[in-house]
């Protein structure tokens, strides 16, 4: 991946995705924010409750990034490990904070300056750009989304809402777990048998690869999925559940322009 550095914020870039011209995309680090203690840094997730990052920090944060990447508007989706996705339609004023707008693991637009972030810790984002037709979506994809088939239907979704064909889509599978942290010593009931062909070490398992090979069955071409190859828990730059437990999220944000 590329690394930038733009307005104090450290920034990555997918190489073939930042060689598109009609698309705007950045995956943050935990660099250049105003949270502090355990949250330290650009942090972009609220915590409900007691022990939570202060939500004026947060929303900083937010606004850095829609700052930086020069968005109208920046919208993210309360995530539940499910495989709803929504249509982001129409532009609010500059002025606007980020915002949540539903409960959901995928967003999608064909409206450009609107940014589409994914907060993770070490799940994968996925972001689908079509530019053929005006289109890019992005998705939460964790383990619980592979085993839902969530980055197929996430295909299947901008087939169905903006009639794009899966051969145009243009992929990205930002910094996630890789396969030499992605541990399930309960993979039998978590993941299933179908992911054994997975298992690079004992509970060790590639879900990239799961990714990959699932645009691929959507009628994604392989070569035009680009995986960072980055892992969160290994990497101190990212946010990360499996490293530090209370954590921060970084996120992953993709426009059109």
């Amino acid at each position: 991946m590329l690394r930038q550095e733009e307005n104090g914020l450290k920034l990555l870039r997918f190489a073939g995705l930042a060689g598109e011209p009609g698309l705007n995309h950045a995956v943050t680090t935990r660099q250049g924010g105003v949270s502090q203690g355990a949250y330290a840094g650009l942090n972009l997730g609220f915590r409900a409750g007691e022990g939570g990052d202060e939500p004026a920090a947060v929303r900083a944060n937010l606004g850095k990034v829609r700052e930086t990447l020069g968005l109208t508007r920046l919208v993210f989706a309360h995530q539940v490990h499910g495989t709803e996705i929504v249509s982001v339609n129409g532009q609010a004023g500059p002025d606007e904070e980020a915002q949540a707008i539903a409960q959901a693991d995928g967003l999608a637009t064909d409206q450009p300056g609107v940014g589409l972030l994914i907060k993770q810790a070490d799940c994968q984002a996925v972001i689908l750009y079509a530019p053929a037709k005006g289109v890019v979506a992005n998705l939460h994809v964790g383990w619980r989304g592979n085993v839902a088939d969530m980055p197929g239907k996430g295909v299947a979704f901008l087939a169905e809402r903006y009639g794009v064909e899966p051969r145009e889509i243009k992929a990205g599978v930002s910094p996630s777990l890789g396969p030499c942290c992605a541990e399930f010593v309960n993979h039998a009931s978590e993941l299933g048998p179908v992911f054994l062909p997975y298992q690079i070490r004992p509970d060790h398992f590639d879900l990239w690869q799961v990714t990959v090979d699932q645009l691929c069955a959507a009628g994604v071409p392989l070569g035009q999925i680009e995986v960072s190859g980055l892992c969160t828990r290994c990497a101190a730059m990212f946010y990360s559940y499996r490293r530090e437990g209370v954590t921060g999220r970084f996120g992953t944000v993709a426009a059109l322009v």
